[in-house]
């Protein structure tokens, strides 16, 4: 046996020694490309005085004395050569850094196009042409830095190092790219036993991270079993610290417990369409939790080679491992010609989005496709992602030709349910709490439809908060937090306090930034000395955390709410401040703090923090409502429609904006007007009693009794058994019937 050197955490080098065939597996591998310092090995972009034109201004790429520069507009609109100093990717596209001082990396606005020229590639694009500099993404901001944005997931062992004092990084790792170390954990033990110390157990490394099992048999009706006894395996926590969309709380540090180091994000509509298909990036984790393979036991490395990242198979032979071929790789299955589009598994279960321009990245819930619910909610389907000239009505008949005896098509879907809680229907909060309470559904539905209970609080609510606190799966938990804050305090502490001594720190801490105002009610709620102790212990881990993402404006707003409900005002005064300072773009703090400024009763700070913030985003629908709102508090009702008018008519309309400004006008006397934007508000959530409540009263005093009528018995079932709607409807009939 070759002899082994003993090391702390061993390079990926070093491991090549004896790994011989992963490692070169491993070296074609996206991992591998994760990151690099510019050369001629690590470079896939033309450098030789390349230019491209974006919006009027010119940059060029170019190569001095084996360095790489690019040639381009500064944020203020003054040319200047800055070093690229390190690679990003290398495929479908690479992402080019530089330094920008003190420690801070960010990634140019250009991206070389790594595919082919037959597929439109080889070339350089703006990665994100539609932002402005104040935008997140814009690649001065911070949406766009290295340190805290992507580091930890390109590189192994990575420390990010912020300085908030001097507003600088000094971040570190152990290997520059995705290592050996960042899946399998420190090498020392290993390396002991390798060198001959064989009483060492498990060979160095005691988490088991390969697959539950090596292959799965299918029963030909979609149901799998493993071929041999499922093993307990981190494999998807380990792959999830980076394959997912989640919020750190600490450096990464693996092996080890996902829900301990991270936050992850549930099926959020900023996330992904109401069925669980992916709309937003979401690096995979989330929807695999989604599926009937997940369920099953299935892996990552069932399909994908460990080393490379490779499918294990080509085609539909990865699927056709565990599903019988005969069964589902065939026309009477796909409705496809084989070797056609449409024919692959991946076509219909799999379909892909694009992200960067140039990224297709595939759905991994395994979804069935459901044009019926194209139909009815919206939601994108496989069969019209390809056949874009049909209507789902066609794919749907087109589905029921193949599979008459389908379970699927028409099926009860957890998203009517969500959709229903964003309309905010009667009858949601019992739909969610179905959801949430149904140990056959996968953990993660059910937690986003407990999280989606804070839209619509009620009995069917709480039962379910209650029992998601008591859950053993964390993403429960965190989900019953999320839906206990629309309560009193009265209600929230005992639904919530024990969350205090869970083990997980994100779930702990967040429970107590949930709890926080209990300290200033403590004697009305009854809590004892250790109650408040622990609370106050774990505020203090909860204000570590948020210190961790000191380089956010997102952090210091958090510890500013947080001193606003402990009745520290001008704490949270310093803490929003520190927010603008630390992140100028950053719109919820200006938000925050003029409404702190609104408590003082102070219109003037009020408007002068707006104004400030709308100098960053103009159009920023949070900010001109605020002002709007600041104007009517100050009498000036005239301004106030000028701002409400913006704000209701952005890009993406907000219905309760909409609302707001209909009450204006319809305030100022502006009849006409407000039922015109009472109508835009109803097109945009219908099911609101409020907005279906003004429109009957608007349209009764107009003498329009029928359109009166209409709102008025779609409020009736909206609050079903609710007496002054009985009779508005009632009343409305009776003058409905007089004029015709």
């Amino acid at each position: 046996m070759q002899a082994v050197s003993v090391s702390a955490n061993s390079g990926s080098e070093e491991c090549a020694s004896c790994h011989t065939q992963q490692f070169s597996e491993w070296k074609s591998s996206h991992h591998f490309h994760a990151m690099a310092e510019i050369n001629s090995a690590t470079n896939v972009g033309e450098f030789l005085n390349q230019t491209i034109e974006f919006d009027g201004a010119k940059a060029t790429f170019k190569q001095i004395d084996g360095q790489y520069f690019i040639d381009m507009p500064n944020v203020n609109g003054k040319q200047v050569e800055y070093r690229v100093t390190h690679t990003f990717g290398y495929y479908p596209l690479q992402q080019y850094m530089f330094e920008e001082g003190r420690g801070k990396f960010q990634y140019f606005p250009y991206a070389w196009d790594s595919r082919s020229k037959e597929e439109g590639g080889q070339r350089w694009f703006v990665l994100h042409p539609d932002h402005k500099p104040n935008d997140e993404f814009h690649w001065t901001q911070m949406g766009q830095n290295w340190n805290q944005m992507c580091a930890d997931c390109h590189s192994t062992e990575f420390k990010k190092g912020f300085d908030l004092e001097s507003m600088s990084y000094q971040s570190t790792y152990d290997e520059i790219n995705v290592g050996c170390a960042a899946c399998h954990g420190d090498s020392t033990q290993h390396m002991r036993w390798a060198a001959g110390e064989t009483s060492i157990a498990d060979k160095g490394y005691p988490d088991y991270i390969g697959s539950k099992t090596p292959l799965f048999k299918s029963d030909g009706k979609g149901s799998m079993t493993g071929i041999t006894a499922l093993k307990s395996s981190k494999q998807i926590d380990i792959c999830a610290a980076c394959h997912s969309r989640r919020t750190p709380f600490e450096d990464r540090a693996l092996p080890e417990h996902f829900y301990e180091t991270y936050q992850p994000s549930l099926l959020t509509s900023e996330l992904y369409h109401l069925d669980g298909q992916i709309w937003d990036e979401d690096y995979v984790w989330g929807s695999l939790l989604q599926s009937k393979k997940y369920q099953a036991g299935v892996t990552c490395t069932n399909c994908h080679n460990p080393h490379s990242g490779n499918l294990k198979l080509p085609g539909n032979y990865v699927c056709t491992q565990c599903h019988e071929a005969n069964t589902y790789d065939v026309t009477a299955h796909h409705g496809h010609q084989a070797d056609t589009q449409g024919a692959y598994c991946v076509d219909c279960h799999m379909p892909a989005t694009t992200y960067m321009q140039v990224d297709d990245r595939r759905d991994h819930a395994f979804k069935i496709p459901r044009p019926d619910l194209t139909q009815s909610l919206g939601v994108p389907n496989a069969c019209n992602d390809c056949h874009e000239d049909k209507t789902p009505a066609w794919s749907e008949r087109a589905i029921l030709q193949w599979h008459p005896d389908s379970k699927y098509i028409g099926s009860e879907h957890f998203a009517q349910a969500f959709h229903k809680a964003e309309l905010g229907t009667a009858d949601s909060g019992r739909a969610l709490s179905k959801i949430a309470q149904d140990g056959q559904t996968p953990d993660i539905i059910r937690a986003s439809a407990l999280q989606r209970m804070a839209l619509v609080p009620g009995r069917d609510a709480m039962l379910a908060i209650i029992r998601g606190v008591r859950d053993e799966n964390p993403l429960m938990r965190q989900a019953a937090i999320v839906a206990a804050v629309p309560y009193s305090l009265s209600d929230r502490w005992p639904m919530l306090n024990t969350l205090l001594n869970d083990d997980l720190k994100p779930i702990r801490t967040e429970a107590a930034r949930a709890l926080a105002g209990s300290l200033v009610q403590a004697e009305a709620l009854g809590l004892v000395a250790v109650d408040k102790k622990r609370l106050q212990d774990v505020l203090e881990e909860y204000r570590e955390v948020q210190t961790y993402a000191a380089d956010r404006g997102s952090s210091h707003t958090n510890l500013g709410n947080l001193e606003k409900v402990l009745g520290h005002p001008k704490n949270a005064e310093k803490h929003y401040r520190k927010a603008i300072e630390v992140e100028p773009a950053f719109i919820p703090a200006y938000v925050n703090l003029a409404d702190l400024y609104r408590e003082w009763q102070n219109e003037n700070q009020v408007q002068d923090i707006l104004s400030r913030a709308l100098t960053k985003q103009p159009k920023a629908d949070s900010v001109l409502y605020a002002m709007a709102m600041s104007f009517v508090r100050s009498g000036n009702k005239e301004k106030a429609v000028k701002y409400l008018q913006s704000a209701a008519n952005g890009a993406e309309p907000n219905p309760s904006i909409v609302y707001t400004y209909a009450l204006l006008l319809q305030d100022i006397g502006n009849r006409d007007a407000s039922i015109e934007q009472f109508q835009r508000a109803y097109t945009l959530n219908p099911s609101n009693p409020d907005i279906n409540y003004s429109l009957a009263l608007n349209y009764q005093a107009k003498g329009d009794y029928s359109n009166a009528l209409r709102h008025a018995k779609k409020l009736a079932q909206l609050i079903p058994n609710n007496p002054q709607i009985k009779q508005l409807v009632r009343q409305l009939e009776s003058q409905n019937k007089g004029t015709n």
